[in-house]
């Protein structure tokens, strides 16, 4: 007896997501729940922003920023530092 060819089913494939933009090149519309909305760039006229997940703060409350830009939006200040030297504006 000739065995039988068996013809298996092919596994459909999975629906692919669309391409993220890379953190940092996302503009303001384009921003949704979750996301780090940290400006990084601007171009002309158009502001970029992080992208990222946000992080909590220690209160447990939502923020807007990760854990990266949280660090720096609420950094603690100290008589003698140069807060505005850290970004670039000295």
């Amino acid at each position: 007896m000739a065995a039988r060819a068996r013809r298996q089913s092919t596994p459909e494939a999975a629906p692919v997501a669309p391409p993220q933009p890379a953190f940092g090149t996302f503009v303001c519309l384009e921003l949704k729940d979750g996301q780090c909305r940290f400006p990084c760039s601007s171009h002309g006229s158009t502001h970029r922003f992080c992208g990222r997940p946000i992080a909590s703060r220690v209160s447990g409350k939502r923020s807007s920023w990760c854990a990266e830009h949280l660090a720096v939006v609420f950094e603690a200040w100290r008589p003698g530092d140069q807060v505005l030297r850290r970004a670039g504006r000295a």
